[in-house]
């Protein structure tokens, strides 16, 4: 799955908006990414990419709006093994994005420039967990 469902949405604007949010986030890549036929991408050389590299058009475009809202990727890393856990889900990267606030990560979401670079994150992605965790101990009190 790599699109919420409408319970999960619902909870998300549920919850305090000024909170602080990790988002940790899990990633498997396609071998080869998938544009759909809507996409510019679709049937093109720019097209004929690996889902990593799909997704890493997409995250151009997402870091630049994730640092322009005062966050940061606190880790992204190659996953070695899953130790504990289903043994068929063969993740690719983990990471930790922060937000200030609960309200920074859905006007990102909300933002033109994330919605249109979305399309590489769907062309790239075979599966993808996200969970939010408090952001209080991610604030980053040096800066």
């Amino acid at each position: 799955m790599i699109a919420p469902s409408e319970s999960q949405i619902a909870t998300l604007m549920s919850l305090p908006a000024e909170s602080p949010l990790a988002v940790l986030n899990l990633f498997q890549f396609k071998v080869r990414a998938c544009y759909s036929n809507v996409d510019p991408e679709f049937g093109t050389p720019a097209g004929e990419v690996t889902g990593a590299e799909a997704f890493a058009r997409y995250g151009e475009v997402a870091g630049k709006l994730l640092e322009e809202c005062g966050g940061r990727v606190v880790f992204s890393e190659p996953v070695a093994q899953v130790m504990i856990g289903a043994e068929d889900v063969a993740w690719d990267v983990a990471a930790i994005m922060f937000f200030p606030t609960r309200r920074d990560f859905t006007l990102m979401l909300g933002n033109p420039d994330f919605e249109a670079a979305s399309r590489h994150r769907k062309a790239a992605l075979a599966n993808h967990y996200m969970l939010h965790l408090a952001g209080d101990s991610f604030i980053d009190t040096d800066g």
